[in-house]
């Protein structure tokens, strides 16, 4: 009864203290947003619209599927039939396209998996050229700076809500607070909550937990957990402001993983690895790794089911900025399909069907399944606060084939960075132009 109490406490507190930063209400009754039909102006006619939704489990209510009151009431607003399958594999996508059987289609999936390919292939629609600017801006932070980041070729191609409150790919660091405590050092949480919760704070505790416990002359409690490169790399060097490629005053892409950011990102990481020697072997699981720099809320959950007495803090704040951020991995958006037969009324199919109010319910079961304390919480909170779409858009689209071989190189100690990331820069940025046909 107490830890439902405490989990209800904190539930309570987190989203009231959403609400009041972001100034959301939550009305019962719907209202489009600007630029979008009201339902008395839509008439599907019955057609049957298919929703396509693949690999939101972990990040999206309802798996990303819409609920099913909602659909029984927008098939009699709309005059439409409403179905949701999973479409497999992008070329799946791509194959309902050429075949016109994508008219009535709502593309709802991942970036990694389905968003290069498909508006590079032209497949697309591009909804900036329907709806008003201040349609975007009336949408919650997650999704609207989700859908910024995916401008191609200056149009949007997001539409409506995905993550509402929350982006659930949001990056955090996982420490072992006994361990940490066992060893007489400071909290990571209480370093974060004063202002010093940074790389060399980081390293710090990496050197002091690194050690041989058992006297047979081999490491068997490591300070940092391994560091999974390169994807890992990817998603921790946005904690010094670092991403392979960041559009420029004029929206032209910009390989930047040769920036100073970068390269001390990648010189820090490799030092830990292979001249500290702080990073490496043990299971976090199994309490023998002090510190998990890059993971997500939900990726915590084997920790917390192992019984471990896990900590939350964002990552370390690195020397180029100014605050932490919060990088994601997921940028997932509603789409249409450059066929669709009637994009007005899927535009506003998709407004009814997804709110901002479907993230209070998925705010509820992530704490109450990957929270434990008022401390998980507020670090939670002030990221889904604080995130402004840091985290690198480029897994599966090319770019990490020319970059993965480079990184490699620097975390084996082979290269350093400065040298391995020019080597690639004029490739990097052949591929970018390529790829925005900038």
């Amino acid at each position: 009864m107490q830890t439902k109490l405490r989990l209800t406490v904190i539930s309570m507190f987190l989203v009231c203290l959403l609400l009041l930063v972001s100034g959301i209400s939550y009305a019962s009754d719907y209202v489009p947003r600007p630029g979008v039909l009201s339902p008395d102006q839509v008439d599907f006619g019955g057609k049957t619209v298919t929703i396509l939704v693949r690999d939101l489990d972990w990040v999206v209510h309802n798996g990303g599927k819409p609920l099913p009151e909602r659909v029984a009431e927008a098939e009699a607003l709309y005059n439409v039939k409403i179905q949701t399958m999973d479409p497999g594999t992008v070329e799946n996508i791509m194959s309902r396209i050429m075949a016109n059987d994508s008219t009535y289609d709502i593309i709802r999936i991942n970036h990694r998996n389905a968003f290069f390919p498909l508006v590079t292939a032209g497949m697309l629609y591009p909804v900036s050229q329907i709806l008003p600017k201040e349609y975007f801006e009336s949408l919650p932070a997650p999704d609207r700076y989700s859908i910024e980041k995916l401008r191609y070729q200056g149009e949007l191609y997001g539409v409506g809500i995905v993550y509402g409150l929350f982006n659930g790919s949001m990056m955090i660091t996982m420490y072992n607070k006994d361990l940490i405590e066992r060893e007489g050092l400071e909290d990571p949480y209480q370093l974060w909550k004063e202002g010093r919760w940074t790389y060399e704070a980081m390293e710090q505790i990496g050197i002091a937990l690194t050690k041989d416990t058992d006297g047979d002359g081999e490491i068997d409690q490591w300070g940092i957990g391994a560091l999974g490169y390169p994807f890992g790399i990817y998603r921790v060097a946005p904690s010094n402001g670092a991403e392979i490629a960041k559009p420029d005053e004029s929206g032209r892409w910009v390989y930047t993983f040769n920036s100073p950011e970068a390269i001390y990102v990648l010189n820090t990481l490799a030092r830990w690895q292979n001249e500290l020697q702080i990073v490496g072997g043990g299971d976090f699981n199994l309490g023998t790794v002090g510190i998990i720099p890059q993971t997500h809320l939900a990726g915590a959950r084997h920790a917390l089911a192992a019984g471990v007495n896990v900590g939350y803090v964002p990552q370390p704040r690195g020397p180029h900025v100014d605050s932490h951020q919060w990088p994601t991995f997921d940028f997932s958006m509603n789409m249409i399909p450059i066929n669709a037969e009637y994009p007005e009324g899927l535009i506003a199919l998709i407004d009814f069907l997804f709110r901002e109010e479907d993230g209070e319910e998925y705010l509820d079961f992530y704490i109450n399944s990957y929270m434990t304390s008022r401390e998980h919480a507020e670090v939670y909170m002030t990221g889904a606060e604080e995130w402004k779409g840091e985290g690198d858009p480029f897994q599966n689209s090319g770019l990490w084939d020319i970059v993965d071989g480079a990184v490699n190189a620097v975390m084996r100690g082979e290269k350093g960075a400065a040298v391995a990331m020019d080597e690639i820069a004029q490739q990097a940025q052949a591929f970018l132009d390529d790829l925005f046909n900038q």
